[in-house]
């Protein structure tokens, strides 16, 4: 029997079998450590997304807190509107002494009289009470000596800061364990917050329980702007806004924006985009035509198809037939471009009641000449409005008669400015100046913009409300 040897295994054999195993060691360590590093990756990624959601939800209800406060205070605009100062005119009048040059009345001289020197007077106007009158309601007749009933002119919306500091003396706030902080109120930022960009952030913020956040209101009003739904009105309403709208569009200074071609190959004249504005909201399929005779519709039926500029573009389609629901709406209307929206996209509204009137407490110069010529006589027209530097003048007239930019003016004072400046004055508005049917002092129609934040994560809602209703109806609402 043949006995068998041991295979022997040289050291180097060894060492060399050892080398295998701490490489395949080293990569098993290397691969567990991708798959650890993706493992924490995924979850930061999970737990962030996360977070922004919950942030998301935050701001969110933050931005509709905002349009829920706005809603409350513009209810309380509605209220202070509708307050009646009986006999205002003839209280002024009895204050200021009759208003009379030189009146016996102390106040009365305090404030110049007419045509005093005193610089006071310019509170008084020329019967003593115009801008005074603007203030509490200027429902008097000239120089606030009539005998009428006026209301608040007090626009409660500019004067208040709807955000989250509004209510801090009267709402406590909470820290992450639900106990009250005692001191609540609104940190005034100083020079070094913008050395410190987190400090002012935290300063901006207010806690609520376990997050901090905040959100910011602004509030324009909708009436100051020209409203085109009118266009598919009645003569009477439609006329004064034809009137409006070549005014704006035709003025010299917005020329370029109808010389060249847009993306389209679309070149149109303002009139031509103005009736194209007509076409998109009335109810025929018929092109319409301008009539600036003075009688009659100023809308007339014409014989061209309204839908053609419309089937030539990739997709086609046809006017709508209906009133604007949207502003962004516009762009479907043939002519309307970027170049156009994003010069008069601020003038423009679709909101407002078609019975609405343009307000003339707005600080746009544009549209306080939109309202200075709507109040000028069409047949006695005054060659000097053609006079840039002469509307200029009588705006800044307008605008230094308000006194305080937080009171709006009354129609009555306004309508005397402008005769002042000796601008003839359409005889229907002369014959009824409080219910004429061109401007006005008060508005319904409101554009609400809330930006709601926490953490990182903004939103912002738009809204129009109209105070048509117990907190306002929502007309439009976008959320950003």
């Amino acid at each position: 029997m043949r006995s068998g040897k041991l295979k022997t295994v040289s050291p180097r054999a060894r060492k060399s079998e050892r080398g295998i195993a701490m490489l395949l060691v080293l990569v098993g360590i290397a691969v567990l450590a991708l798959v650890a590093n993706e493992v924490r990756y995924n979850s930061i990624v999970e737990l962030r997304l996360a977070t922004n959601q919950r942030d998301e939800l935050r701001a969110h209800y933050m931005a509709k807190s905002g349009i829920a406060m706005s809603r409350l205070m513009l209810r309380f605009q509605k209220q202070l509107d509708a307050i009646q100062i009986p006999n205002l005119g003839g209280m002024l009048a009895g204050i200021m002494g009759g208003g009379g040059a030189g009146g016996a009345n102390p106040l009365a001289a305090l404030l110049g009289g007419a045509g005093g020197a005193n610089p006071l007077a310019a509170l008084g106007g020329a019967g003593g009470a115009g801008a005074l009158a603007g203030l509490l309601g200027g429902a008097g007749g000239a120089g606030g000596a009539g005998a009428g009933g006026g209301s608040m002119s007090i626009q409660l919306w500019k004067m208040a800061k709807i955000d989250c500091h509004m209510l801090a003396q009267m709402v406590p706030e909470y820290d992450e364990k639900d106990a009250v902080i005692k001191k609540s109120g609104i940190s005034k930022k100083f020079d070094f917050d913008d050395e410190n960009p987190e400090l002012g952030k935290a300063q901006a913020t207010r806690r609520f329980g376990a997050f901090t956040g905040c959100f910011d209101t602004v509030i324009t009003d909708e009436e100051e702007r020209i409203n085109l739904n009118k266009l598919d009105a009645p003569q009477g309403t439609s006329m004064p806004l034809l009137l409006m709208l070549i005014s704006t569009l035709g003025d010299k200074k917005y020329e370029f924006l109808f010389e060249k071609e847009d993306s389209n190959r679309v070149k149109l004249t303002p009139v031509e985009v103005i009736t194209n504005f007509r076409d998109w909201v009335d109810e025929d399929e018929t092109g319409s035509t301008l009539n600036l005779s003075g009688s009659g519709d100023p809308f007339l039926k014409g014989f061209s198809d309204e839908n053609g500029g419309y089937v030539k573009y990739d997709p086609a389609y046809r006017a709508k037939n209906a009133r604007f629901d949207s502003l962004d709406e516009l762009f479907m209307v043939h002519g309307v471009n970027d170049r156009f929206m994003a010069a008069f996209k601020e003038k423009l509204t679709v909101y407002p009641n078609v019975n609405s009137r343009l307000n003339i407490n707005t600080d746009d110069p544009v549209l306080l000449e939109v309202a200075i010529r709507s109040v000028a006589d069409p047949l006695r027209p005054d060659p000097r409005m053609a006079d840039p530097i002469f509307m200029d003048t009588l705006i800044k007239k307008i605008r230094a008669a308000r006194v305080f930019a937080l009171f709006g003016m009354s129609v009555n004072d306004f309508v005397m400015i402008v005769a002042a400046a000796g601008i003839p004055i359409n005889a229907s508005i002369q014959s009824n100046v409080q219910g004429n049917r061109f401007i006005g002092d008060k508005s319904t129609t409101y554009r609400v913009r809330v930006t709601g934040s926490a953490g990182d994560v903004t939103r912002t809602i738009t809204a129009v409300v109209r105070l048509d209703d117990t907190l306002g109806r929502l007309v439009y609402w976008r959320e950003e």
